[in-house]
């Protein structure tokens, strides 16, 4: 069986004016495309709004979820929540022609397949920083706060006011002024 199969969007579904789905993600869902990135785990909601006005269909995307990561700051494991909205616009034209902001199938095609941009979506969502927003002023908070406390205490500017000592590009100053 094909595991792509629930996010094959009809043709005939793309030529409505408007139509909607909704998708409840997991691990199963991640384990099909993990195999090119450094696999995240977690669970996701993801609804899919079509808006179709002329030629023109258009796909809003919101994903809402937990990740299940590792805080940043102090390495405890915690569950980061994420939200977005992404949209993408359907035409009917050359697949070669597509951009990341248009995709164009072909008008004999059967369908579009939105797992692959779902999966990309879901990527896209996560922070670069793995940490809750204000946990330290949350009443349980998920983070350790002994390493915090030490991280406050132990904090130590790299470059000291006042302090006149080389920078590694010194030597670089020095070589272009000889």
């Amino acid at each position: 069986m094909d595991a792509l199969a629930p996010f094959r969007i009809p043709a005939a579904i793309l030529k409505a004016d408007e139509a909607s789905y909704e998708w409840k993600l997991g691990p199963d869902f991640l384990a099909i495309f993990d195999e090119e990135h450094e696999g995240i785990t977690g669970h996701f909601e993801v609804q899919m709004e079509l808006h179709r006005e002329g030629g023109l269909t258009t796909l809003e995307f919101n994903v809402q979820g937990i990740v299940d990561t590792t805080c940043d700051r102090c390495m405890v494991p915690i569950k980061m929540p994420i939200e977005a909205d992404y949209q993408m616009v359907v035409k009917h034209g050359d697949p070669a022609d597509s951009t990341d902001e248009v995709v164009f199938i072909d008008s004999d095609s059967s369908d579009l397949n939105v797992g692959q941009h779902i999966y990309d979506f879901i990527l896209l969502s996560v922070p670069i920083s793995h940490r809750i927003p204000d946990c330290d002023q949350m009443e349980n908070s998920p983070c350790d706060t002994s390493i915090l406390t030490y991280l406050s205490q132990n904090q130590v500017d790299e470059m000291p006011k006042g302090d006149k000592s080389e920078s590694p590009w010194d030597d670089l100053k020095k070589q272009i002024d000889n």
